[in-house]
């Protein structure tokens, strides 16, 4: 997305859409207070135009492979590019792909998709966990709770709740802050899982595949 400030300065930011038509796409956008955009996002009114570009490399190249166990480690917004995975996983009735989505947040009112999150949850292969110290109990009974933050021996939990300990056809996916992914990028390689980088939905939203692979 590019804006220009009441200043004259370009602002540009990259989102994630979590859906596409032929006719419209969505974006969700948080407001944070003090941001950059956030004094312009909220004087946006309908009819406005905004400049938006893209999309970047859009084929999620994983469904191309035969997966078995899908393990996704979320961070604050960074829940957006796995709407669109699970809900191609969940669309293909011939599928047998288990996913886990690890949720790492400061509270329960961080929780973006809520609602969507609850309905995956119904389905037989989809396992929500909220990962963040001090998580309310106002969560929805569907989701496991981890009231820890996200460290190696929490991470090799969770593999090993989704897989069994068997990695053959697993794949670890992770967006969030830096920080989140390199914790990621490092557990999963200590697990015996090779990391691939790349970038999936723009340069600044960075997904992170690892891909399973027994050293």
């Amino acid at each position: 997305m590019n804006i220009r400030s009441p200043d004259g300065k370009g602002l540009s930011r990259p989102y994630t859409p979590t859906r596409v038509t032929s006719t419209y796409f969505e974006i969700p956008i948080k407001i944070y207070e003090g941001g950059r955009l956030t004094r312009h996002i909220r004087d946006w009114k309908v009819g406005d135009n905004i400049e938006w570009r893209g999309s970047y490399n859009e084929n999620i190249y994983w469904m191309d492979t035969k997966i078995s166990h899908l393990l996704l480690v979320a961070g604050g917004t960074g829940i957006a590019p796995f709407i669109r995975i699970v809900e191609d996983v969940l669309k293909d009735e011939d599928t047998e792909t288990r996913i886990r989505l690890v949720y790492c947040v400061r509270s329960a009112a961080d929780v973006l998709f809520k609602d969507q999150l609850v309905e995956w949850a119904r389905h037989w292969n989809v396992i929500i966990v909220i990962c963040g110290v001090g998580v309310e109990d106002s969560l929805p009974i569907l989701f496991e709770r981890v009231d820890a933050r996200l460290t190696e021996d929490v991470f090799q939990q969770q593999l090993e709740a989704l897989t069994g300990g068997d990695l053959q056809e697993a794949l670890v996916s992770v967006c969030g802050r830096v920080a989140l992914e390199k914790d990621v990028v490092n557990f999963a390689t200590r697990a015996a899982l090779i990391p691939c980088l790349h970038s999936e939905f723009g340069s600044n939203m960075l997904q992170l595949s690892l891909i399973a692979s027994i050293i």
